[in-house]
């Protein structure tokens, strides 16, 4: 079968088994069921993959798992079809042009870039690729590999079926995924504001909002020397000058950027834009947390508990910390709800969340990654056996006084005012955002609406991340990840909570509203557009040679 031929049944597979799974087992608009279904179909095929790939030989697992699908996606909207209520079967032709486009343009970009961990991601792919899922650590076969890889195993599916370089299928699978990550905004704030201009903003807002470290500019010279000589810069911001006063005034100093590099004064070492979703994860945890977003509360049946359960499974193989920590998480959130109400109860809904994700966790524990590896460390030492088998390590401290780490600005202490400050700009202006996520999440509360209420009590991870952190063979920048879970609700919230905020104010509240958010964006955009230069030059991964290239062909 023709390379393409195989790679366009194999996507249309899951493409369509999404799509009626959404139609059959979800209350939608018709709006939202393109890009939910295809989100859908591409998570839960993955999901099944990796779960086949335990016991059946590659491709075939691939393929049994893509055909699934469809299967599936029938069985379930059956009696829809018998009816003939084709009015729910709809495809809205510009939102189609618009993945088709995103995917083509963040592919390109992703081409013209060989940033990050790509000499660990490449192997891993091309590995899983021949047969190996999980994976080993392509670095050290001797370790198996605890990572969080379900982009990677996704890439790897278009590796084998299409026949693809391994580089150039994880560029694709990340350029989709940012793609279907702004169609989910497009449609989700389009639900929260009810404006389809909001939505359109939104998204905007979603791929270009950033850290605003640029602001430091505007500052008098002798006011940044001043700065930087309390910062001690680490990683890639230590490999681009020895002083930050010296970094914001040259390239950041990263391996594999294209023709022009990316001004360090123009990124952050907390909070990239969208467009740089150019990691071991992609945008694979954003696709899926706006899935479990827009489906949780529009259930037609107990069967969606299931999807939730392949959601939320494939959620631990994203983001390990974020869903072992759902569980602390929604008791916090339902113990706020009884002592706000004064009565001991837990509620029905709150105990469907319970049954989902103890699912979900009992797959998590044999599926392969992270938590998988873990389990089987501690039956290891429950058993006697001390020999590391595993290369990922996991070690955590108490750290006074509070501090966060910036990838970048190395360790900020919450109690320097001059370390607070740049803690602000690295995270950016979304932080105003705070007191309006906040009161969401009382709202949400009040509401019994779970899945919102675990997002924003769970902002406590971040500020638990301060005192607590984390040392091991991810590096001491892991502890921004951490972090993250503190503002990421914020910046999921900031504009469509801003928006309606805003709608019923006065002209020059909106002015200023809209202002702030252009500073949200503004370094996100110029980023991008260093991205578009290098669509026309690009590369091969770090270590991967043309004639590599040319004997893979052969």
């Amino acid at each position: 079968m023709n390379n393409a031929v195989s790679l366009l049944l194999w996507a249309g597979c899951w493409g369509v088994g999404g799509y009626l799974l959404a139609v059959a087992i979800f209350a939608l608009p018709s709006r939202e069921r393109l890009p939910v279904g295809l989100g859908l179909g591409l998570v839960a095929q993955t999901f099944l993959a990796n779960l086949l790939s335990l016991v059946l030989p590659v491709p075939l697992s691939f393929w049994v798992a893509a055909f699934l699908m469809p299967i599936a996606g029938v069985l379930l909207a059956w009696p829809l079809l018998v009816r003939r209520e084709g009015r729910r079967f709809t495809f809205p032709l510009s939102q189609a042009l618009a993945l088709a486009l995103l995917t083509w343009v963040m592919t390109a970009i992703g081409r013209g870039l060989a940033i990050f961990d790509d000499y660990q991601n490449v192997p891993t792919v091309s590995l899983m690729a021949t047969g190996e899922v999980p994976p080993r650590f392509a670095l050290d076969p001797n370790l198996r590999f605890g990572y969080h890889y379900f982009l990677l195993l996704f890439a790897a599916q278009m590796q084998r079926l299409g026949n693809l370089f391994p580089w150039n299928a994880l560029d694709l699978a990340r350029g989709l995924l940012v793609a279907l990550t702004l169609l989910l905004t497009y449609v989700w704030v389009w639900r929260m504001t009810r404006s389809r201009l909001a939505g359109f903003l939104g998204a905007v807002f979603a791929a270009f909002s950033a850290g605003a470290r640029w602001l430091l500019l505007l500052l008098p010279p002798g006011v940044i020397e001043s700065l930087s000589s309390q910062v001690t810069l680490i990683g890639s911001g230590a490999q681009t000058a020895p002083t930050l006063a010296e970094a914001l005034r040259t390239f950041w100093g990263l391996n594999g950027d294209g023709p022009i590099s990316f001004p360090f004064a123009f990124v952050s070492g907390m909070k990239h834009p969208l467009v740089l979703s150019h990691g071991g994860t992609g945008a694979m945890g954003n696709v899926i947390s706006m899935l479990i977003l827009i489906l949780y509360r529009r259930w037609r049946d107990r069967r969606a508990a299931a999807v939730l359960a392949v959601l939320l499974a494939s959620l631990a193989l994203v983001s390990e910390i974020h869903f072992l920590a759902l569980f602390p998480l929604l008791a916090l959130a339902v113990a706020l709800h009884a002592l706000s109400h004064r009565r001991a109860h837990v509620p029905r809904n709150a105990r469907r969340w319970v049954i989902v994700m103890s699912i979900a966790l009992l797959i998590a524990l044999v599926q392969g990654g992270v938590i998988t590896e873990i389990a089987r460390g501690l039956l290891l030492r429950l058993s006697g056996a001390a020999e590391r088998t595993a290369y990922h390590t996991f070690h955590f401290a108490f750290q006074w006084p509070p501090s966060v780490v910036s990838s970048h600005l190395g360790v900020l202490t919450l109690t320097n005012p001059t370390h607070l400050l740049l803690v602000f700009l690295e995270v950016g202006v979304i932080l105003l955002a705070l007191p309006l996520t906040v009161a969401w999440g009382m709202k949400m509360l009040r509401a019994q609406r779970w899945w919102e209420a675990m997002l924003i009590v769970g902002m406590g991870i971040g500020v638990a991340a301060t005192v607590i952190h984390y040392s091991g063979t991810a590096g001491i920048s892991a502890n921004a990840r951490l972090f993250g879970a503190f503002h990421a609700p914020i910046a999921l919230y900031a504009f469509p909570l801003t928006w309606v905020w805003a709608r019923g104010r006065g002209q020059n509240v909106r002015v200023v509203a809209a202002a702030l958010g252009l500073v949200a964006v503004f370094g996100g955009m110029l980023t991008f557009g260093i991205e578009l230069i290098a669509t026309q030059k690009p590369q091969l991964p770090t270590f991967i040679h043309e004639m590599d290239a040319r004997m893979m062909k052969r």
